[in-house]
C-alpha cells in the first residue's frame, strides 16, 4: 500500500479527493482570469495559491492521521508479540536444564538441591550432578534422585551417591557457594555404570 513516504503522500492526496479539489481550484482561477477584479494582488493568483495550499495542508494532515493509525496498530501488535514472547520464554524455561536455587543437607547428611521448574524431571527419577571447571571440562560429582516437586513446580533433588574425589566442590555446593552453584548442572539422566542392574 504505502511502502515509502511519497506513496503515503499520494494515497493521502487521493483520500482527501485531492484531484477533485485541485480541479475546482484550477477552474476557479481560470474563471477569475476571465472576469478580473481590480486589486493590487491578482485575486485569481490568491485563490489558486490558497486552493493549492489548502490541498497541501489537507494531504499532509491526512498523511499524519494515517501514520498515527499505523503507529497505534503497530504498538498493539508489538504488545501482543511481547505477550507471546513471554509465554514462549516461560515454556522454554520449563523444558531446559534448571538452575540450582538453594542447597542444604538433609538428616542423613546428603546434599539436597532446590531447582527451578522444568518438565524434564519427574518424582523418583534418577539425576546426575555435573560441575564445569575453569577449563570448561564437566566432572560428574554425584548421582541422586528427584524427591519432590512443589506447588510452584520447583524440583527438590537429593544426592545420595556423591563422588568423593570432588568432596571439596560438594562441600562448597552444600554451603551455597554461588560460583559453584552456577557452574553445577543437574541432568535428568544417569551415566551408564549407575544405570545398569
Amino acid at each position: 500500500m504505502k511502502n515509502n513516504f511519497w506513496g503515503l503522500i499520494w494515497s493521502s492526496f487521493n483520500e482527501i479527493q485531492g484531484v477533485l479539489l485541485g480541479l475546482l481550484g484550477f477552474l476557479g482561477g481560470i474563471a477569475l482570469i476571465r472576469y478580473p477584479f481590480n486589486t493590487s494582488i491578482p485575486l485569481d493568483l490568491v485563490i489558486i495559491v490558497s486552493f493549492f495550499t489548502l490541498l497541501l495542508i489537507a494531504t499532509l494532515l491526512s498523511a499524519v492521521n494515517t501514520l498515527l493509525r499505523q503507529k497505534q496498530k503497530l504498538e498493539a501488535e508489538v504488545k501482543q508479540l511481547q505477550e507471546v514472547n513471554q509465554k514462549l520464554e516461560t515454556e522454554i524455561k520449563q523444558r531446559i536444564i534448571p538452575k540450582i536455587l538453594r542447597v542444604q543437607k538433609d538428616a542423613n547428611n546428603n546434599i539436597e538441591c532446590l531447582l527451578e521448574a522444568s518438565d524434564l524431571f519427574a518424582i523418583k527419577s534418577m539425576i546426575s550432578l555435573y560441575y564445569t571447571d575453569e577449563d570448561d571440562f564437566e566432572r560428574l560429582i554425584g548421582v541422586g534422585s528427584v524427591q519432590s516437586i512443589n506447588d510452584k513446580k520447583r524440583i527438590q533433588v537429593v544426592i545420595d551417591e556423591p563422588e568423593i574425589t570432588y568432596q571439596n566442590i560438594l562441600d562448597k555446593l552444600a554451603n551455597n557457594d554461588l560460583k559453584v552453584m552456577q557452574q553445577t548442572r543437574v541432568s535428568p539422566s544417569v551415566i551408564k555404570k549407575y544405570n545398569q542392574p
